[in-house]
């Protein structure tokens, strides 16, 4: 099928297909936080275990994607969304019926592999059925609800927790799984599946090998010797990687697409602006703690980041139509810059107001350019593949979340160094952005 030229009445409804089934993955990714000492106690079992469900979480998304963007591409991009969705479904209704923490877990990673075929195959279905401006334009509305989402995650998080307590928070994706099946059942057209083909199994383990060791160092982030202790094992499996990716016949990750400018741009450029933005949330609450700050008053600020965030990344969405490419990436690192600027003000000013300001200026930076990297990087493939396509750039988008959450314990060790590693980050942003099309529509496919 072509994708379709317009947002018709057809076209509103994939796209709400969409929007109501990756909603899901921003909110429970940040719901659980509020949610984790409610666990522990209900379970018995210490909190420092109970962490291991946000981490298994981040690892199996990261993980899984390429090759459920494949999946999608060899089976059909809605076969392969219903069947995330319903893994989704089942996995939220017995992670709130179970008595104990490793059964907990266990489901709580079946919500992963459900969200990791979901998330790629849902941007397959984008990518399929809208061109050029419209592809922009679903996907500054798609960009907006997943911001929206990880904002009022750790709010819609506590009002469950105060209304049914900690199991409410798996119970209440019952209802919205279910709307999301039934719209994506009878609204998104059934596409044909691919040829058939052997999927690379040992590529798949070594990047998850890879990833798992890079996070296990998250709970002991205070002890940086030891993360560094998991490199050359990290090292090691992200080589088999390669290797193995070289030779294989049908490879999860296709590195001939990198010789593509656009896309490996784009990749590139999300993995940086995802790490300034992970590393922001992750150091703002201790900073704000530090200085006296309530934990009701740190979520409050921290929502006004997530919420500039979103609605930059819609208005993101028409500047890269008009603006081209290039220049609005340039604009969301330059953004990040002045971040840094205002990271250095921090050491001897700890006002209010300028929280506020500098908290939105980081929220305008990581969101105005994520509409354009992602179009970029499904654009510069066949549509026939974009699976493939989404979940290369949702791994590495995850990839920036899980170094700065390994990294974040020796930012934290000077400002200085956090200063550094962040302005950093954001010059080498500037340097990928000239990879982008300089003008608007131009996709170096």
């Amino acid at each position: 099928m072509a994708a379709s030229k317009s947002l018709d009445r057809s076209g509103q409804w994939v796209l709400a297909a969409v929007v109501v089934s990756v909603v899901l993955i921003p909110i429970n990714s940040t719901m659980i936080a509020v949610g984790l000492v409610p666990i522990a106690h209900g379970l018995h079992t210490p909190v420092t275990r109970v962490v291991w469900a946000v981490t298994s979480y981040l690892v199996i998304m990261a993980a899984l994607q390429p090759i459920s963007g494949k999946f999608g591409d060899l089976y059909g991009r809605r076969r392969v969304l219903l069947l995330g969705l319903a893994i989704f479904l089942v996995s939220s209704v017995l992670a709130a019926v179970t008595p104990h923490l490793w059964a907990l877990l266990s489901f709580r990673s079946g919500q992963a592999v459900g969200g990791a075929l979901i998330v790629p195959n849902a941007m397959g279905v984008v990518r399929r059925h809208f061109l050029r401006d419209d592809l922009r334009r679903a996907l500054g509305i798609v960009g907006l609800t997943q911001g929206l989402g990880a904002a009022s995650g750790p709010l819609i998080g506590a009002a469950l927790l105060a209304w049914g307590g900690w199991t409410a928070i798996f119970w209440v994706n019952v209802p919205v799984v279910a709307l999301a099946l039934w719209t994506v059942r009878t609204k998104v057209p059934q596409d044909q599946p691919g040829a058939p083909s052997r999927v690379d199994g040992l590529g798949a383990l070594a990047l998850a090998g890879f990833l798992a060791l890079l996070a296990l160092s998250l709970p002991r982030s205070g002890d940086f010797h030891r993360w560094i202790e998991t490199l050359p094992a990290c090292v090691l499996l992200m080589g088999l990687f390669v290797v193995v990716e070289r030779r294989a016949a049908n490879p999860i990750v296709r590195f001939q697409f990198f010789r593509r400018r656009p896309f490996a741009s784009a990749n590139g450029a999300i993995l940086l602006s995802n790490f300034f933005m992970y590393a922001t949330l992750l150091y703002m609450p201790i900073y704000l703690k530090n200085h006296g700050y309530t934990a009701t008053a740190t979520g409050i600020l921290l929502f006004l980041f997530s919420f500039a965030m979103s609605l930059t990344s819609w208005g993101g969405s028409y500047a890269g139509r008009k603006l081209g490419g290039q220049r609005v990436v340039a604009l969301a690192f330059v953004l990040d810059l002045l971040v840094v600027g205002w990271y250095i003000d921090l050491v001897h000013h700890s006002g209010l107001w300028l929280v506020i300001i500098g908290l939105i200026l980081a929220g305008l930076g990581a969101g105005v350019g994520t509409v354009t990297m992602q179009a970029t990087a499904l654009e510069s493939v066949d549509i026939e593949i974009a699976g493939v396509s989404a979940g290369i750039y949702s791994t590495f988008r995850y990839l920036g979340s899980i170094t700065a959450s390994a990294l974040i314990s020796l930012m934290l060790f000077s400002p200085a160094v956090h200063s550094i590693v962040l302005g950093g980050i954001a010059l080498l942003g500037l340097m990928v952005s000239w990879g982008f099309p300089r003008r608007p529509h131009q996709s170096g496919a």
